[in-house]
Protein backbone atom coordinates (compact mmCIF):
# COMPACT_ATOMS: atom_id res chain seq x y z
CA UNK A 1 0.00 0.00 0.00
CA UNK A 2 1.26 3.47 -0.82
CA UNK A 3 2.06 5.87 1.97
CA UNK A 4 -0.82 8.26 2.55
CA UNK A 5 0.24 11.41 4.33
CA UNK A 6 -2.75 13.68 4.70
CA UNK A 7 -3.53 15.73 7.73
CA UNK A 8 -6.91 15.11 9.30
CA UNK A 9 -8.69 17.93 11.13
CA UNK A 10 -10.29 16.07 14.06
CA UNK A 11 -9.70 13.56 16.86
CA UNK A 12 -11.96 11.13 18.70
CA UNK A 13 -11.35 8.95 21.75
CA UNK A 14 -12.97 5.80 23.06
CA UNK A 15 -12.75 5.88 26.87
CA UNK A 16 -13.44 2.49 28.44
CA UNK A 17 -14.03 1.54 32.07
CA UNK A 18 -14.91 -2.12 32.73
CA UNK A 19 -17.71 -2.94 30.24
CA UNK A 20 -18.75 0.67 29.63
CA UNK A 21 -17.70 3.44 27.25
CA UNK A 22 -17.90 7.13 28.13
CA UNK A 23 -19.89 8.84 25.40
CA UNK A 24 -21.11 12.35 24.76
CA UNK A 25 -24.40 13.41 23.26
CA UNK A 26 -23.31 16.70 21.68
CA UNK A 27 -25.54 19.74 21.48
CA UNK A 28 -24.12 20.83 18.10
CA UNK A 29 -24.12 19.52 14.54
CA UNK A 30 -23.21 17.14 12.84
CA UNK A 31 -24.30 14.35 15.17
CA UNK A 32 -26.60 16.39 17.44
CA UNK A 33 -28.73 14.11 19.59
CA UNK A 34 -26.58 11.01 19.04
CA UNK A 35 -23.96 9.45 21.29
CA UNK A 36 -20.29 9.48 20.23
CA UNK A 37 -16.79 9.40 21.66
CA UNK A 38 -15.23 12.60 22.96
CA UNK A 39 -12.90 14.64 20.79
CA UNK A 40 -12.62 17.71 18.66
CA UNK A 41 -10.75 19.92 16.25
CA UNK A 42 -6.96 19.94 16.18
CA UNK A 43 -5.47 23.38 16.80
CA UNK A 44 -2.78 24.64 14.42
CA UNK A 45 0.06 24.15 16.92
CA UNK A 46 -1.11 20.74 18.18
CA UNK A 47 -0.36 17.18 17.24
CA UNK A 48 -3.35 14.83 17.11
CA UNK A 49 -2.16 13.22 20.36
CA UNK A 50 -1.89 16.58 22.14
CA UNK A 51 -5.34 17.51 20.84
CA UNK A 52 -7.08 14.40 22.14
CA UNK A 53 -5.43 14.65 25.56
CA UNK A 54 -6.65 18.27 25.76
CA UNK A 55 -10.14 17.41 24.46
CA UNK A 56 -10.56 14.49 26.89
CA UNK A 57 -9.70 16.81 29.78
CA UNK A 58 -11.90 19.68 28.55
CA UNK A 59 -14.94 17.52 27.83
CA UNK A 60 -14.73 15.04 30.72
CA UNK A 61 -12.38 16.41 33.39
CA UNK A 62 -10.30 13.23 33.04
CA UNK A 63 -6.56 13.87 32.94
CA UNK A 64 -4.74 11.25 30.84
CA UNK A 65 -1.00 11.19 30.29
CA UNK A 66 -1.09 8.99 27.22
CA UNK A 67 -3.53 7.57 24.71
CA UNK A 68 -3.35 4.63 22.32
CA UNK A 69 -3.56 5.42 18.62
CA UNK A 70 -6.04 3.01 17.00
CA UNK A 71 -6.30 4.34 13.45
CA UNK A 72 -8.41 6.84 11.57
CA UNK A 73 -12.03 7.32 10.57
CA UNK A 74 -12.36 8.99 7.16
CA UNK A 75 -15.01 10.03 4.65
CA UNK A 76 -14.92 11.48 1.15
CA UNK A 77 -15.18 15.22 0.68
CA UNK A 78 -15.20 17.42 -2.40
CA UNK A 79 -12.42 17.30 -5.00
CA UNK A 80 -11.20 13.81 -4.06
CA UNK A 81 -10.09 14.83 -0.57
CA UNK A 82 -10.88 13.08 2.69
CA UNK A 83 -12.25 14.43 5.88
CA UNK A 84 -11.56 12.50 9.00
CA UNK A 85 -10.37 12.06 12.52
CA UNK A 86 -7.58 10.32 14.35
CA UNK A 87 -8.96 7.55 16.56
CA UNK A 88 -7.60 6.99 20.08
CA UNK A 89 -8.36 4.65 22.96
CA UNK A 90 -7.97 4.97 26.74
CA UNK A 91 -8.78 2.28 29.28
CA UNK A 92 -9.43 3.47 32.81
CA UNK A 93 -9.20 1.20 35.86
CA UNK A 94 -12.55 -0.46 36.74
CA UNK A 95 -12.59 1.41 40.06
CA UNK A 96 -12.24 4.84 38.39
CA UNK A 97 -15.15 7.03 39.47
CA UNK A 98 -16.84 9.55 37.23
CA UNK A 99 -20.48 10.04 38.17
CA UNK A 100 -22.71 10.57 35.16
CA UNK A 101 -24.77 11.88 33.51
CA UNK A 102 -22.94 15.19 33.41
CA UNK A 103 -24.08 18.21 31.40
CA UNK A 104 -21.22 20.37 30.13
CA UNK A 105 -20.82 23.08 27.47
CA UNK A 106 -20.50 20.39 24.74
CA UNK A 107 -23.42 18.15 25.66
CA UNK A 108 -24.24 15.30 28.06
CA UNK A 109 -21.65 12.71 29.14
CA UNK A 110 -22.73 9.25 30.22
CA UNK A 111 -21.31 5.75 30.58
CA UNK A 112 -22.94 3.33 28.13
CA UNK A 113 -22.67 -0.46 28.12
CA UNK A 114 -20.74 -1.85 25.15
CA UNK A 115 -23.63 -4.22 24.46
CA UNK A 116 -26.06 -1.26 24.28
CA UNK A 117 -23.78 0.63 21.86
CA UNK A 118 -23.47 -2.41 19.58
CA UNK A 119 -27.12 -3.52 19.70
CA UNK A 120 -28.44 -3.88 16.15
CA UNK A 121 -31.59 -1.87 16.96
CA UNK A 122 -29.71 1.06 18.50
CA UNK A 123 -30.23 4.26 16.48
CA UNK A 124 -28.99 6.54 19.26
CA UNK A 125 -25.28 6.35 18.46
CA UNK A 126 -23.43 7.87 15.51
CA UNK A 127 -23.46 5.56 12.50
CA UNK A 128 -19.73 4.83 12.44
CA UNK A 129 -19.22 3.97 16.13
CA UNK A 130 -20.60 0.39 15.98
CA UNK A 131 -18.50 -0.21 12.86
CA UNK A 132 -15.14 0.42 14.49
CA UNK A 133 -15.74 -0.11 18.23
CA UNK A 134 -15.40 -3.94 18.21
CA UNK A 135 -12.04 -3.72 16.43
CA UNK A 136 -10.78 -0.94 18.70
CA UNK A 137 -11.63 -3.03 21.77
CA UNK A 138 -10.25 -6.38 20.55
CA UNK A 139 -7.39 -5.80 18.12
CA UNK A 140 -3.99 -4.14 18.29
CA UNK A 141 -3.68 -3.52 14.55
CA UNK A 142 -4.41 -0.10 13.09
CA UNK A 143 -7.18 0.48 10.57
CA UNK A 144 -8.62 3.21 8.43
CA UNK A 145 -12.41 3.08 8.70
CA UNK A 146 -13.38 4.61 5.36
CA UNK A 147 -17.01 5.70 5.66
CA UNK A 148 -19.28 6.58 2.77
CA UNK A 149 -22.44 8.56 3.52
CA UNK A 150 -25.43 9.20 1.31
CA UNK A 151 -28.09 11.72 2.31
CA UNK A 152 -26.68 11.81 5.84
CA UNK A 153 -26.77 8.03 6.35
CA UNK A 154 -23.85 5.64 6.46
CA UNK A 155 -23.92 3.46 3.33
CA UNK A 156 -20.67 1.56 3.85
CA UNK A 157 -17.70 1.43 6.19
CA UNK A 158 -14.59 -0.35 4.96
CA UNK A 159 -11.78 -1.36 7.34
CA UNK A 160 -8.39 -0.93 5.64
CA UNK A 161 -5.21 -2.03 7.47
CA UNK A 162 -2.67 0.77 7.92
CA UNK A 163 0.68 1.29 9.61
CA UNK A 164 1.47 3.97 12.15
CA UNK A 165 4.06 5.56 9.84
CA UNK A 166 1.29 6.30 7.31
CA UNK A 167 -0.43 8.58 9.79
CA UNK A 168 2.12 10.15 12.14
CA UNK A 169 0.40 11.49 15.24
CA UNK A 170 3.30 13.14 17.09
Amino acid sequence: MNKIYYKLPYTICIIKRADKILLINKDAKVWMGRWNGVGGKIKKEETPEECIIREVHEETGIQVAQVNFKGIVTWPEEENTRGGMYLFFVELPPEYILETPIKNREGILDWKEVSWILHSDNRGVVDTLPKYLPTVLRRVELFEYYSVFQEGRLRECTSIPITSNQFPIN
